[in-house]
């Protein structure tokens, strides 16, 4: 039997949404994990707590119809912010990282999901600095 370990989660849960849909009618799905992940980072690189060859991460993918996306972030950041809260963590710093360069998607596909989770943090009245092309993928 081979065993694989991994460097994010993203591939894992897009499998698992792969695996069960059927329907749009089944969305929006939801998953979360806190898990291992394993990096090969150069040694140089590594710096103390912040660069690290292994950790545990938490991460959450939700799959969604376009429609969705406002609500579903608006809920995902209440949801963060109250747990947040419940460890004590009062003062959160907001950023909201934008379309990197190289990315996957078109540009009006960014846009609107850009659109949505500024909406998403203006509805909730939360402060954020724009992180202009620090988004991921």
């Amino acid at each position: 039997r081979d065993y694989a370990i991994k460097p994010m989660n993203c591939p894992c849960h897009v499998q698992v949404f792969n695996q069960g849909l059927k329907s749009y009618r089944e969305l929006p799905l939801r998953l979360a994990e806190f898990g291992a992940c394993h990096r090969d980072e150069p040694s140089g690189a590594l710096h103390g707590i912040m660069r690290v060859r292994a950790f545990t991460q938490d991460d959450a993918h939700i799959f969604c119809t376009e429609e969705q996306m406002q609500a579903e972030s608006a809920a995902f950041i209440k949801l963060t912010l109250d747990v947040y809260a419940d460890f004590g963590f009062k003062d959160i710093e907001l950023k909201l990282s934008t379309r990197p360069e190289k990315r996957v998607g078109s540009d009006e596909l960014w846009g609107r999901a850009e659109s949505a989770l500024a909406s998403a943090l203006d509805s909730a009245g939360l402060a954020y600095d724009l992180q202009p092309g620090e988004g991921a993928f």
